[in-house]
């Protein structure tokens, strides 16, 4: 029997026995291979049974009569051998949800992809951007490309799935890999075994340095004291309820359309509709933080319920789903999908004086406790009025643009573009980043753009009160001088960190971006924290 596509999954080499990789909290039904066949494993399913969506109740009660004849099913299995003195499965239809996650060899099918495939002959490529907030991003060329096609920022961007054509076209027409590797290729299923031999053999190599490189600006913590040391750091902090370098996100790409909500395990019967640390936490007494552990986590599942089906799959465990970063011995660390990773040193030196670097605005006014961003942005701006011009949600639209920008959110009479931002949970210093950058560039380059915010300075400030500050905003007829403007990126914080580790590593390394490109445009540019 020939398999059109084949999906395969590595367990970690702690797996020792077939039955190991199947998780123990679902009912499955296990059948050993045949002797005849050239195989050694066994084969697990799950008894699939037709129920009527969820979705069709509500359908129902505003008909005339209820439909009776529509159903869903879900086909569950995975075959598990060994082979190369590891356990390899190979998943059909949902078989991945019967694999215990804490026993997938992460980055597997992403690192046996790169060398496999032909980097002139990319498909599609998955990064995650890590900051306050997790960035997904699938990125599909019409027809095959090669890496810069795909416009990926290697400083920023972590490489999560990979696609595309491998060079060896016999092995297969495609292959897609992140944890798992997926081909799309004939191969007879006697034959799975010297396939898993082959992948394995591509997972050790390294050749994927020479195109990839980049991707080991984060290294796996093999070291078990290093990963118990920054384990207890994390756990400290979770007991703490200090949320501010740790958050909680899915994982791995999901389709939010069918998302109807999450359960976390422990929580009783709620559901939530996304994921959230502090509700998490929130859930917890002080009896339920002492006994926290990490084992706990590992434990404790992450189910998704689905919309269209109302079936629920647990896909994840809060480990998993957490991402932290811990400092040890001047070192970085970041959690990320249930694992350690060490930051380049290299890398994380750089950003750390790029942040060490900038200065601090010093004529900014304070900032009240718990004061929001437009409160801040009103009061400065009413208490200073010949020094500040109140921008702040007033959009102007570029030319040709079918949306606008906010300029910025105080325009000081010194030409400084000030944008503010209140850090919370909530809120991503992300939008802050990019928001200068974006107005800041948009400024320089188009003159509609300045047109239309000269007209709105002319509305916010009548008569020749506006003069000083029409000043300040060449007309389209005229260039900038970028030189005589500063780029002022202010954050509103709670006092809990001090020193340069107020704002997390991805932050800074976003910031830095951002605060590179203003530079080569030569902008001025600092960074000011008001506590609050």
């Amino acid at each position: 029997m020939a398999l059109t596509r084949v999906n395969v999954f590595l367990m970690r080499d702690s797996t020792t026995d077939v039955v190991d990789a199947i998780r123990s909290d679902k009912p499955f039904t296990q059948i050993d291979i045949s002797p005849s066949a050239a195989l050694d494993g066994a084969f697990f399913y799950q008894h699939s049974h037709a129920n009527a969506p969820r979705w069709l109740l509500d359908v129902n009660t505003v008909l005339a009569s209820d439909v009776t004849n529509v159903v869903t099913a879900s086909a569950s299995g995975v075959l598990v051998i060994r082979r190369a003195g590891r356990i390899f499965a190979l998943a059909f239809g949902y078989g991945r949800s019967l694999l215990d996650p804490a026993l997938i060899q992460r980055q597997f099918g992403l690192r046996a992809g790169l060398n496999l495939i032909d980097p002139s002959q990319l498909r599609s490529m998955d990064t995650k951007t890590f900051e306050d907030l997790v960035v997904s991003k699938s990125t599909q060329a019409s027809k095959s490309s090669d890496l810069p096609a795909f416009g990926i920022d290697v400083a920023r961007d972590i490489l999560r799935g990979v696609a595309g054509i491998p060079r060896d076209k016999k092995l297969a027409s495609r292959l897609a890999g992140s944890d798992s590797i997926s081909l799309v290729t004939r191969t007879d299923i006697n034959d799975v075994g010297a396939l898993c031999e082959l992948l394995f053999d591509a997972y050790n190599d390294t050749a994927y340095k020479a195109n990839f490189e980049w991707i080991d600006q984060l290294e796996i913590v093999e070291d078990p004291a290093m990963v118990d040391a920054l384990d207890a750091d994390l756990l400290a902090a979770l007991k703490a309820r200090d949320t501010s370098k740790t958050y909680m996100a899915a994982p791995e790409n999901i389709d939010w359309e069918d998302v109807e909500s999450f359960s976390l395990a422990g929580t009783g019967r709620a559901r939530y509709d996304d994921l959230d640390l502090d509700d998490y936490l929130g859930t917890l007494d002080a009896t339920g933080l002492s006994k926290l552990t990490i084992e706990l986590l590992k434990q404790r599942g992450v189910t998704v319920n689905y919309s269209r089906s109302g079936n629920s799959d647990r896909l994840w465990t809060l480990h998993e789903c957490l991402i932290s970063e811990q400092e040890v011995n001047g070192n970085l660390y970041v959690l990320i999908e249930g694992r350690w990773f060490a930051v380049n040193k290299t890398l994380s030196d750089r950003v750390d004086a790029y942040f060490n670097s900038l200065p601090t605005a010093t004529s900014l006014a304070s900032a009240n406790p718990g004061e929001t961003e437009p409160a801040y942005n009103d009061r400065v701006a009413r208490a200073f009025p010949e020094e500040y011009l109140h921008l702040d949600a007033k959009i102007v639209r570029p030319g040709g643009a079918s949306s606008g920008i906010e300029f910025c959110d105080l325009l000081a009479k010194d030409g400084t573009l000030i944008h503010v931002k209140r850090k919370s949970r909530s809120a991503t210093l992300s939008h802050l980043f990019a928001q200068g950058t974006v107005s800041a560039t948009t400024f320089f380059s188009d003159g509609v753009f300045r047109d239309a915010l000269r007209d709105l300075v002319k509305k916010e400030r009548p008569g020749s009160s506006a003069d000083s500050w029409l000043d300040l905003i060449p007309p389209s007829t005229d260039t900038v001088d970028t030189n005589k403007y500063t780029v002022s990126y202010v954050v509103l914080a709670k006092p809990t960190k001090s020193g340069a580790n107020w704002l997390p590593f991805f932050s800074k390394l976003n910031l830095m971006q951002h605060g590179t490109q203003l530079q080569t445009m030569r902008y001025g540019l600092t960074l000011s924290r008001l506590d609050n």
